[in-house]
């Protein structure tokens, strides 16, 4: 998989370690979240929210996908995050955990791949977890804005 090294030499793109996100909750309240890549540094919070979240994970990459393991332990995580960081490096695929201001806790992660369409550049899967009261189409718009902007994706495909 080539990943997206012709888009970010095309664009001349240096790719995002962080992004900060503030969100508006379903109380009107605002949060600072900050994107950070999905690696082992973040392994104990990430593993935690996987853990408190994981029916509503369970088919978040289609339904062929078996991720999250109900019985996950936190050696499986961290061996998947190995792998998101090894991706990240090689610029096939970029994930990120969604932290809070002192990265104390995670409420999420976000996963942008290749597209298997030839109408996207990307697609880009997110979850978010069920303690953040925020509607999907909230974060859809942030991240939207994110891709276009910093990452100068004309067309994603965000799931």
């Amino acid at each position: 998989m080539q990943g997206f090294l012709k888009h970010i030499a095309e664009h001349n793109l240096l790719v995002p370690e962080n992004h900060t996100l503030n969100v508006l909750d379903i109380n009107q309240e605002t949060h600072t979240l900050t994107l950070v890549p999905l690696t082992p540094i973040v392994a104990e919070i990430d593993y935690k929210t996987v853990m408190l979240n994981i029916e509503s994970l369970s088919g978040i990459f289609g339904a062929e996908s078996s991720w999250p393991e109900p019985n996950m332990t936190y050696q499986q995580n961290l061996n998947s995050l190995r792998v998101h960081q090894s991706e990240f490096e090689s610029l096939t695929a970029f994930a990120y955990s969604i932290i809070n201001e002192d990265a104390s806790r995670c409420f999420g992660s976000v996963y942008i791949d290749p597209s298997r369409d030839e109408l996207f550049e990307s697609e880009v899967y997110f979850w978010i977890c069920k303690t953040l009261e925020v509607e999907r189409a909230h974060i859809i718009n942030l991240l939207s804005d994110w891709l276009k902007h910093t990452w100068q994706f004309k067309h994603c495909k965000i799931y």
